[in-house]
């Protein structure tokens, strides 16, 4: 059998035995998908890529025992792009760009059930797909939501000076844990680096609620609101005592907890903009954290860059002022195209 056949052995299997999204006339088998759309229902699309030695490891020993939940999280980021648009997840792409090493029963039956895990969790269907060798593990999912005619999709444009700032869930359990595999903090954090959780619901509630911006928070909390404020042209402020934290996380030193919050990345948590008479939707979803940590401020364009502000119990964190760290760090989060 061919790695080939092997692949489409496995997964026609486990597709067999997952429920359809709604309007799917063809899936996996043809050239392409053929999906009928309800009427008035708008198509939200998006793409993420994931790349050994980039997004996860190097080491072939840990992917081998990573299957599950690589191809978990490749659903996983995705779904929550289309959370933070508001969207219903509908169906999938996958390209899937396979070293020989991996092509075997056990790893692609692991990765397969990871990811059949994942759509039947979040609701979308595997619809198609492409392999091929390569000699590292390159995977690419490609997702569609649905807007029905009704729901407005929440832009990272639209927030308002006098908006309240919020996230969901906590936030840095993700980076540190990929700095710190191996004490107990980190491996009691290790499932929300490998497994993480979209705020479908949340997204969905939040067009209701009247959200005037989102984002999901992959890159980390800074970087992330900064892009927010750069598309509206506001500026916020940060009360970085105030961010959500796990009770694993509150172990950290508290220089190093904040630093993995504000630019670690991977919590896949919204960080979203409401008007400051509207509560947060939280009250029907279950185990739904919801956190304000500041509020969007006016920018003074011809001074100041539309950017985070960051404070700590009320004093402007400068290279003056750096507390609660030694010295002023830089914010930046995840760079792709760096290191």
């Amino acid at each position: 059998m061919t790695e080939f056949e092997l692949i489409e052995r496995i997964f026609l299997t486990l597709q067999d035995e997952s429920p359809a999204a709604a309007g799917i006339e063809k899936a996996i088998g043809d050239d392409a998908a053929v999906v009928s759309l309800p009427a008035g229902a708008r198509l939200v699309s998006c793409i993420d890529t994931l790349v050994q030695g980039r997004h996860f490891s190097v080491d072939w020993d840990e992917i081998n025992k990573l299957g599950f939940q690589i191809g978990y999280k490749a659903v996983a980021v995705n779904v929550s792009d289309l959370a933070a648009m508001g969207a219903t997840p509908h169906s999938i792409l996958l390209a899937l760009a396979l070293p020989e090493r991996l092509a075997n029963e056990q790893w692609l039956s692991d990765f397969a059930k990871g990811l059949f895990h994942a759509c039947q969790q979040f609701g979308v269907t595997l619809i198609g797909g492409d392999t091929t060798r390569n000699d590292t593990l390159v995977l690419s999912v490609s997702a569609q939501g649905l807007l029905n005619a009704n729901t407005k999709a929440i832009y990272r444009s639209g927030a308002k000076v006098g908006d309240k700032v919020y996230v969901s869930g906590t936030l840095g359990d993700a980076a540190y844990a990929l700095k710190h595999m191996n004490n107990e903090t980190g491996q009691q954090l290790a499932h929300r680096l490998h497994m993480p959780t979209p705020r479908i619901q949340l997204g969905a509630a939040l067009t209701e609620a009247g959200a005037t911006s989102m984002i999901d928070i992959s890159d980390g909390l800074y970087q992330d609101l900064a892009h927010i404020c750069q598309q509206s042209g506001v500026t916020m402020r940060i009360d970085i005592e105030k961010l959500p934290t796990s009770e694993p996380l509150l172990q950290a030193d508290e220089a190093e907890r904040l630093l993995c919050q504000l630019t670690g990345g991977d919590d896949y948590e919204l960080a979203f903009t409401l008007p400051a008479d509207v509560e947060p939707p939280v009250s029907h979803l279950t185990n739904t954290q919801v956190t304000c940590i500041g509020e969007v401020v006016a920018t003074d364009s011809a001074r100041q860059e539309p950017r985070p502000q960051l404070f700590y119990k009320g004093q402007a964190i400068t290279a003056e002022h750096p507390a609660p760290f030694t010295s002023l760090p830089s914010f930046t989060g995840y760079q792709h195209f760096i290191g």
